[in-house]
């Protein structure tokens, strides 16, 4: 379990990948993820190609980031298998979410 920022300075990114068990392990080095970074970026990408598990946590944890991030910046979940974009679905993420 594993998380890594790739910024994309010239895309105005910063890409948040997630592996492994996506759960309340994660929560202090998720936080980090986004909160420290040195500016506000337009865009943020949560890449969960490498997600296995999610949990309710985890849900919590994206929330707590749409609320941290600036309402005008951007938040895609790309990557998520099948199991998981039915989790992100059904608790309504799409509604504050780009789910790719």
């Amino acid at each position: 379990m594993s998380i890594t920022v790739t910024l994309k300075e010239d895309q105005d990114t910063a890409v948040i990948a997630v592996v492994g068990s996506f759960d309340f392990s994660l929560f202090n080095d998720f936080r980090v993820a986004y909160s420290d970074l040195l500016k506000s970026y337009r865009y943020y990408v949560v890449d969960m190609t490498m997600v296995e598990y999610l949990d309710s946590a985890a849900l919590g944890m994206l929330l707590s980031m749409r609320n941290f991030i600036a309402s005008d910046s951007h938040i895609q979940l790309r990557g998520a298998n099948a199991f998981i974009k039915n989790i992100l679905m059904i608790s309504r993420f799409d509604k504050r979410f780009d789910i790719q």
